[in-house]
């Protein structure tokens, strides 16, 4: 980030709610960012897991959404650790795989939604909104474009208050 040091907390308040989605993938970081990029919101994007737990401790995260599998620490490992290190941010679990296996693991982590791969831009868009709102990082509602309800899609809400 190129934000000066000191100051990084207040100029991410100043952008808005700050969502951190972490994944081994450049493509799929690619693709967040690329879906994510018009949102009032400010998005970060890391690869490595331990990159994303040290930013835990220097910004302000309000969300995470983290790919449930990366080399070296899976991500119900990094909802766990965020959880104990920043209680009141919001977790997701990014996954291509719907097994009962994740479901527990993300259940245990802390997680309060799974989003799936492939994923529906407008739908995911919507989940973050919602994620957000429920969290009480994010801005009145009607800041947001309308992208319709996610009606339909792979992704499920376990109603979860980010702690």
């Amino acid at each position: 980030m190129n934000e000066p040091e000191g100051e990084t907390e207040s100029f991410l308040r100043d952008q808005g709610p700050v969502v951190l989605c972490v994944d081994d993938d450049p493509e799929v970081l690619h693709a967040l960012s690329r879906c994510l990029r018009h949102e009032p919101y400010r998005l970060i994007t890391v690869s490595d897991p331990r990159e994303a737990l040290a930013l835990l401790g220097k910004v302000p995260v309000d969300l995470v959404i983290a790919d449930q599998r990366m080399p070296g620490m899976s991500g119900t490992e990094l909802l766990f650790e965020a959880r104990e290190r920043s209680p009141r941010t919001a977790r997701a679990i990014l996954t291509g795989y719907e097994t009962p296996s994740t479901v527990r693991k993300g259940l245990e982590s802390g997680a309060d939604t799974f989003l799936y791969k492939p994923w529906n831009d407008s739908k995911l868009r919507t989940w973050v909104r919602r994620i957000l709102d429920r969290s009480g990082a994010s801005r009145p509602p009607q800041e947001f474009p309308a992208d319709g309800e996610p009606e339909g899609d792979r992704s499920f809400d376990l109603g979860g208050e980010g702690g």
